[in-house]
């Protein structure tokens, strides 16, 4: 039959199937990993509590010259209201702990309520909740309890917390040293024993949660002055009413900062109609006396052109007087220490554009000090550097306000000195005509000052109640029906995958971890070594795998290997073959026994020699009994070399020859010069000699036997033969330390090797003997 011969272990290249046969084959763990993965995600989306995201859009108008709203209409002269606006200090204020936390104040979040019906727990709110609870006093141990409530009957409830339970009345106070709280029935109430938890919240901690991340406000794009508000959180609606609250606080907060300056104003107002009132009435009853005593006096018409001029001078003698008093009012105003943060009045009469615009500053100045207090405290630099600004301010306001009322006392002189001309043409009048017309020149100018305070006062008042938010709603607080967390498809997908990955990983590091032989490609760093032939994996504990007739695949193998034996090596006699491996358990015993078994079927005398001199255990496995063998005739009994070689029953022509009793000193005993004599008279007698010897890992017995070996058969043995190891084999080979050195490869496998082929034949690798 023709021989397919292996010369040398030939590395075959990477193979896709090879790669994969690992996986295939561990293909019942990948479905069972994937089951149970997919279950554990459908359990976990089972159980876990979804969380839902509630968004809005805002708009926050570009108010960046201050008028807002009030542009173009018939207030926009006053420039009481002006405030500049970023979207950026928009946003942190929205993200503000004090605003967040006004917002869950007004929903009253101090609670919260759980259904602990079934094996889920679910959060309640608004219509859902059996009972409603009033807290009147809590202090910060009662948010580290979890207290239960059950219905008992139409009108009682049990009391649970810890170990302790307790009836009260629906109504009834309910008074402990960390709360005091009423319970009264709620929208979802029912007469059955429902038990519902509920916790205490921190609302402080709350609003700093949302402000830390949980609330979301960003721009739409890139600096836009539209902001999504978003948010998430396990009950949709509670989300909404959250987030609605926010927006509305904000609102509302904006418009009262806005009204404080209207309001301030009004205030001054009032305040000068008060003393102008009492000025007017004063002037009024004292023309009244003056008539009463003098009566009625008419001028001439010459007189009367003079009594105009004077009259005119007068009044703008007056005019100043009033601008004079303003300005006095003003620097009285910023004189005052309980004013030094609050905005400065409207100038009203004055025209000064310096002076308007340093007052326009001032107040701007002060209204983002008195918003920035609202989220920090004085400390903060910013604060700081606006305070300063603001005293700087303060103090070129006065300055310039001095320089208007040094032009004021100068124009009042021009003016008096005009007046006192005309006065001196006039004298001719009766002076009780001139003291009439003063007394009514007096009148005129405080009345008409008085309706232009009272008109400007009006229409403060219709700025304030026309003030609206700053901020318009896009979208609505809505919230998305698809929870965003956990999202059950990316979950499945996950656990599938992972139950995928899991067992392909595990396998994966186990074959890289795995540093035994695998395959006849770990030779492949060991050009030119001879592969004698490759044996399978034995089922049976019997070390006879070898009967006469036999057709099984180890069978085969072993009559593979014969063959090679004197084809590998036709020019030696290959009389005389040394069995040893790297270590104990690879298969030594096993081989030459069998190995023995198939050159007896070829009617030759075969002897087997057992020499493992310290672990021997050949005669043992073959069922003999122990008698006086090699160590005995090395120590000097040559008598006894005859009688020790006994037959193997179970086959003809095959012999064993023991080791004998154990010897102290096995590798000198080796040395000894009767070894020669042994091996000349064995080789006359018997025409293959197998000497089954020690692991050359453990001790150097087999080198010892080396010379006398016509061959050697180094066995390694998959998954046992540690590939490091293989040095072992290399250092022999390379140095030639065994004569004709050939390796058998033992206890293949499937994963090893798929099929056992040789010649023209293929033998499925089936369940055979070894």
């Amino acid at each position: 039959m023709s021989v397919n011969i292996i010369s040398k272990p030939i590395a075959r290249p990477d193979n896709f199937k090879d790669k994969l046969m690992p996986y295939i084959k561990n293909w019942y763990w990948f479905l069972i990993t994937f089951v149970v993965c997919v279950g554990a995600v459908w359990l976990y989306l089972d159980y876990a509590t979804p969380q839902y995201k509630i968004s809005s859009t805002l708009l926050i108008p570009d108010d960046k010259k201050g008028d807002g709203i009030l542009k173009a209409t018939a207030f926009s002269d006053l420039n009481m209201f002006q405030e500049t606006k970023t979207v950026d200090n928009e946003m942190e204020i929205l993200r503000s702990k004090d605003l967040i936390y006004k917002a869950l104040k007004t929903l009253k979040q101090e609670i919260s309520y759980y259904d602990l019906q079934g094996f889920k727990t679910r959060e309640l709110y608004a219509d859902d909740l059996p009972f409603k609870v009033s807290i009147k006093k809590i202090s910060r141990a009662a948010y580290l309890k979890n207290l239960q409530i059950q219905n008992l009957s139409g009108n009682t409830f049990i009391l649970h917390d810890d170990l302790k339970s307790w009836i009260y009345r629906y109504g009834q106070e309910i008074k402990h040293a960390d709360y005091v709280f009423t319970v009264t029935k709620g929208p979802a109430f029912s007469e059955g024993p429902q038990l519902t938890g509920i916790k205490f919240n921190d609302l402080y901690g709350m609003a700093a949660s949302y402000s830390a991340g949980r609330l979301n406000v960003n721009p739409v794009v890139k600096e836009s002055n539209t902001l999504i508000l978003s948010l998430i959180d396990p009950v949709p609606a509670r989300g909404v009413d959250i987030l609605t609250n926010i927006i509305n606080t904000y609102n509302i907060e904006n418009v009262q900062k806005k009204n404080i300056m209207a309001v301030n104003t009004i205030l001054f107002i009032d305040k000068r109609l008060k003393a102008m009132e009492q000025d007017l009435t004063s002037a009024e009853l004292g023309i009244e006396a003056y008539k009463q005593q003098n009566g009625a006096v008419d001028a001439g018409n010459g007189a009367q052109i003079n009594l105009t001029k004077s009259a005119e001078y007068n009044q703008l003698l007056e005019t100043s007087d009033v601008q004079l008093g303003i300005v006095r009012s003003i620097e009285k105003y910023l004189s005052n220490s309980d004013n030094q943060f609050s905005v400065v009045p409207s100038t009203m009469g004055l025209k000064d554009p310096v002076l308007n615009t340093l007052i326009n500053r001032f107040n701007d100045l002060q209204l983002e000090r008195n918003r920035m207090l609202n989220s920090t405290n004085l400390s903060n630099p910013l604060v700081q550097n606006l305070s300063d600004q603001i005293s700087a301010l303060r103090i070129n306001i006065k300055e310039n306000l001095n320089n208007i009322k040094q032009g004021f006392i100068i124009e009042h002189k021009h003016l008096k000195q005009n007046s006192a001309q005309y006065d001196s043409r006039v004298r001719s009048v009766p002076a009780l005509e001139r003291g009439l017309l003063q007394r009514s020149r007096e009148q005129s100018v405080k009345t008409t000052l008085y309706q232009y305070l009272l008109q400007k006062r009006e229409e403060t008042a219709l700025s304030l109640s026309a003030t609206i938010p700053t901020s318009q709603i896009v979208d609505k607080p809505a919230y998305n029906p698809i929870p965003e967390y956990p999202k059950r498809p990316l979950m499945f997908l996950l656990g599938g995958i992972m139950g995928l990955l899991a067992p392909g990983l595990f396998i994966y590091i186990k074959q890289l971890l795995n540093v035994k032989v695998k395959d006849a490609a770990s030779l492949s760093y060991i050009p030119g070594v001879k592969i004698l032939g490759e044996l399978s994996h034995n089922d049976v504990k019997s070390p006879i795998a070898i009967q006469r007739g036999g057709n099984s695949v180890i069978s085969e193998l072993f009559r593979y290997i014969r063959t090679n034996i004197n084809v590998l090596s036709p020019d030696q006699p290959n009389k005389v073959m040394l069995v040893t491996s790297c270590m104990k358990g690879e298969g030594k015993t096993f081989f030459s026994i069998n190995l023995g078994l198939t050159l007896a079927m070829l009617n030759k005398k075969v002897l087997i020699l057992e020499f493992d001199l310290r672990k021997p255990d050949l005669l043992q496995k073959l069922g003999i009994a122990q008698k006086k063998g090699i160590t005995d005739f090395l120590q000097g009994d040559a008598s006894v070399l005859y009688d020790c070689i006994q037959p193997y029953d179970n086959a003809d022509n095959l012999f064993v020859l023991g080791c004998g009793s154990l010897p102290q000193d096995p590798a000198e005993l080796l040395m000894d010069e009767r070894m020669d004599v042994l091996f000349e008279y064995l080789k006359r007698r018997f025409d293959y000699i197998i000497i089954d010897t020690s692991p050359v890992g453990s001790v150097a017995d087999a080198f010892s036997l080396s010379h006398y070996a016509d061959m050697s058969i180094y066995l390694v043995r998959y998954n046992y033969t540690n590939t490091q190891q293989l040095d072992i084999l290399r250092d022999i080979y390379d140095n030639e330390r065994f004569k004709n050195l050939m390796v058998v490869f033992n206890d293949a496998k499937k994963e090893n090797r798929p099929a056992y082929a040789y010649g023209g034949y293929g033998y499925a690798a089936e369940k055979s003997s070894r």
